[in-house]
């Protein structure tokens, strides 16, 4: 349940306009779990098991959120959000979304610190969201956020949203990303990761169905242009809902990829230096809710058309108890099999580098408010 902190009464000085409310409200989520993963196979090193209690199934944080009303159906919105840890003390570190904007019957402008839009299409798609053991999206690089962003959100029609979405820079301020790319030198806006969104929605009952393509530009590099293009579907039949999700990347030997070059990617059955990227990545899922029990199970694969065994496929299959509305009982186990070539790993949070073996398990309680 969100909390509601304080309204303010806010207008002109000694004008008799009527004022205008600013509401602003705190959210957020605490998650906090046991964690084992281990194995090894394909290109995965041996390593020693690894057990940890941290966040599993969400991303712990703190937000607050508001909106002023302006008159005539205008009003002004802005959401603050803030990553914590509750493991190990480091509230606050890291950001979530950030933005200020305008909503109103044209739509929603907003500008800041975004949520990728094909990160968010695979955690709707996905029965296990973005996080968890059994999430599918540490199975491919993403912008988790993009920095530096504007986006525009149309009203719906008939069941159309329209997402537009650009940022000048993916990564960082604008002109500071030149000297990670060999070569080329620190000049105006060179090095910056230039991407461009457009996220077709359709909403109609149970039936939802998202389109996705992007494409980034790195300024000053001819050779560093990457597509992407992304599906995903969902019905709700009741007894059960299904899901998937179908995803082409392709970009040239420079392009970036989520924030790290392919030049660089090995670590995620790369391409290896001087090639281009390209891949094919899908996910099938189900969800059977059952009382205050829901149960999960997805699959997916990816595929690369570039290096030779460096295909992968997940299985994951997890559970849910409702102790309320707000408070969740979780279990989750998830398993990768990965090609000679292929090196990915389990990893709860994608948005991190925290990815250790082939095979997880996690359980605990997530509590949102």
């Amino acid at each position: 349940m969100q909390k509601k902190l304080i309204v303010l009464a806010l207008a002109a000085a000694t004008s008799g306009l009527a004022m205008a409310q600013s509401n602003v409200t705190i959210y957020g989520t605490v998650d906090m779990g046991w964690l084992h993963r281990s194995g090894n196979n394909g290109a995965v090193a041996n390593t020693k098991s690894q057990n940890a209690l941290q966040s599993n199934s969400a991303q712990s944080s703190i937000g607050f959120k508001g909106v002023e009303d302006l008159g005539n159906g205008l009003k002004a919105i802005f959401d603050l959000q803030y990553r914590i840890s509750p493991d190990t003390n480091t509230g606050l570190a890291t950001a979530g979304h950030q933005y200020v904007g305008l909503t109103g019957g044209f739509g929603t402008a907003i500008a800041g610190y975004l949520d990728g839009l094909r990160y968010g299409i695979y955690g709707k798609y996905s029965p296990f969201g973005n996080y968890s053991v059994g999430n599918f999206t540490s199975m491919t690089t993403q912008y988790d956020r993009a920095a530096n962003a504007v986006a525009y959100v149309s009203p719906s029609f008939s069941g159309f949203t329209l997402i537009l979405a650009h940022a000048t820079n993916t990564q960082k301020a604008e002109g500071s990303m030149a000297a990670i790319h060999p070569g080329l030198a620190a000049n105006g806006n060179n090095g910056d990761d230039r991407l461009f969104s457009a996220n077709l929605i359709y909403a109609n009952g149970p039936l939802n169905v998202d389109l996705d393509y992007e494409t980034t530009k790195t300024v000053g590099m001819g050779d560093s242009r990457l597509y992407v293009a992304t599906g995903g579907v969902s019905y709700d039949f009741g007894p059960v809902k299904v899901s998937g999700l179908y995803d082409v990347i392709k970009g040239d030997p420079n392009s970036f990829i989520g924030g790290s070059t392919t030049l660089v990617a090995g670590g995620l059955g790369g391409t290896g230096v001087g090639n281009k990227y390209d891949r094919r990545n899908w996910m099938v899922g189900a969800t059977v809710p059952m009382g205050k029990y829901s149960f999960l199970a997805a699959y997916g694969k990816v595929n690369d058309k570039i290096l030779n065994n460096a295909d992968a496929s997940k299985w994951s299959l997890g559970a849910r108890y409702a102790l309320s509305k707000r408070t969740t009982l979780y279990a989750d186990f998830a398993h990768i099999k990965n090609d000679s070539n292929a090196a990915y790993t389990i990893n709860p949070n994608p948005a991190t580098a925290n990815s250790v073996g082939v095979t997880g398990f996690d359980f605990g309680i997530k509590h949102t408010f």
